[in-house]
């Protein structure tokens, strides 16, 4: 469990300032010569969308994803398995448990990595709303082997998307060519400004790196951590389809037959969470008023948002993303799925 590997690492851990260090990958870097790419995925009640999830991690050079599923009431696990996952953990509880789930995440990582035949295993980090990618068109795997070797850790520039039109989203494609609306998400975990640190390595011969809650930071015993100043790229599509993403907010929110809602231990132990003011915030976001929608945790100004197309705060190269499915099927997706018949530009 990760209360044991964090005994493990010893107290000191406390006092380690910083805990990562930015720095420009070298002219003439001295990568690995060979590494694994696993994904480690967290769901609960995700059927919509965990399968372009999955297809994504591996179009993005991941050789296998291994879910941890939270007893999901629907076929999320089924769903993410059909697609080529496998299904390490799936476990009960009466409320989103946070540090339970990265517990558990933890201990895959620690158990699939220790049996691998590889002395360096980089692991993505990912809840099934989360889309990654590398920069200048590259994948994560492609981007990974040009890094020093130095690096063990690598953060994300982190986008909201926001949904304007319908359909909302089409399960199976990835969820960027229907909300291509953004906000870009600026709360920093490290001197960088990244808000998450999805990309994590498990070396061999080195001290483990336990990843935190969110997987925003880490923990290592060697510290301080090496990231590359060029980030990835982290898409994060929390409103779906509108009638799918109403009902699993309306899970997670409203009280049961008890009075107990199931993200009341969450808001209990941080004050409100995230969750909470996406459910709050669900008739704003598909009516468009972007003026009334809160801000997940941006202090000072915490409603209004102002999404823009996001390949306009971004380099051109770097508006880049590969997919697993043809042009042609994804017009035919939006044609099906529009109301009126039509598809959007």
């Amino acid at each position: 469990m990760l209360t044991r590997l964090r005994r493990a690492l010893g107290p000191h851990l406390a006092d380690a300032e910083p805990w990562i260090v930015a720095e420009d990958n070298p002219a003439r870097p001295d990568p690995l010569p060979s590494f694994r790419l696993f994904a480690i995925l967290g769901t609960w009640l995700e059927a919509d969308v965990v399968a372009a999830t999955v297809r994504n991690a591996f179009t993005q050079g991941c050789e296998h994803v291994y879910v941890v599923d939270n007893d999901s009431p629907d076929d999320t696990a089924a769903t993410a398995q059909a697609a080529g996952a496998i299904v390490a953990r799936s476990f009960p509880s009466e409320s989103y448990d946070e540090t339970l789930r990265l517990d558990l995440m933890n201990e895959v990582v620690a158990e699939v990595s220790a049996a691998a035949d590889a002395e360096h295993v980089w692991w993505l980090w990912l809840d099934a709303d989360e889309f990654h990618h590398g920069p200048r068109g590259t994948t994560l795997r492609e981007y990974l082997g040009r890094l020093d070797r130095r690096f063990r850790i690598v953060g994300a520039r982190v986008f909201n998307h926001f949904p304007h039109g319908k359909p909302e989203y089409v399960s199976g494609f990835h969820p960027l060519d229907f909300q291509p609306l953004c906000q870009e998400f600026r709360v920093a975990h490290c001197a960088a400004g990244h808000w998450k640190h999805p990309l994590q390595r498990f070396d061999r011969s080195g001290p483990p790196i336990v990843s935190a809650i969110g997987f925003h930071k880490a923990e290592c015993l060697a510290h301080p951590l090496f990231e590359p100043s060029t980030p990835i790229f982290m898409h994060h599509f929390q409103y779906r389809d509108e009638v799918r993403t109403r009902y699993r907010l309306q899970q997670l929110c409203l009280p049961d037959a008890e009075g107990r809602a199931r993200i009341a231990l969450t808001d209990a132990r941080w004050g409100g969470s995230g969750i909470s003011k996406r459910f709050r915030t669900l008739s704003a976001v598909y009516g468009q008023r972007w003026n009334e929608v809160e801000n997940l945790y941006r202090r000072g100004d915490p409603v209004g948002v102002s999404p823009v197309p996001w390949v306009q705060t971004v380099a051109p190269d770097d508006a880049q993303y590969a997919v697993w499915y043809p042009a042609d099927e994804l017009a035919r997706a939006r044609a099906s799925s529009d109301p009126a018949g039509q598809t959007r530009s």
